[in-house]
């Protein structure tokens, strides 16, 4: 990115944030899809080609952190996620129940402390 990002291209990359969050939420929802982390990757990657001013890291942080707050759960999640080392992905953790989620969080932070 070269140049800040208009405000119209900060609103669409928060859009394209739902976007991942909204796809995630229905596969969750219905419970019975085979929808899984590579055909999110898929998706993601397909998504991110409709922002020129963010890449797929900067819309994946937008929808953690959009997620995390959904949760009630403190600033800095997408920080926490992404700092785990233990073979998580942080766009995988999308397709987490609220429970795990919260749940990976709070093991996040317990090992990292405040980020």
């Amino acid at each position: 990115m070269s140049t800040k990002p208009t405000r119209q291209q900060d609103r669409a990359c928060d859009h394209l944030a739902q976007v991942l969050l909204l796809i995630t939420e229905a596969a969750r929802l219905d419970g019975r899809t085979s929808f899984d982390k590579v055909e999110l990757a898929e998706v993601a990657r397909r998504v991110a080609r409709a922002s020129s001013a963010f890449d797929l890291d900067a819309i994946l942080a937008r929808a953690l952190e959009s997620r995390g707050q959904a949760l009630g759960l403190r600033s800095g999640t997408a920080d926490l996620i992404t700092l785990i080392e233990d073979g998580v992905e942080p766009l995988a953790t999308l397709l987490l129940t609220d429970e795990d989620f919260k749940e990976l969080v709070a093991r996040a932070e317990a090992e990292l402390g405040e980020v």
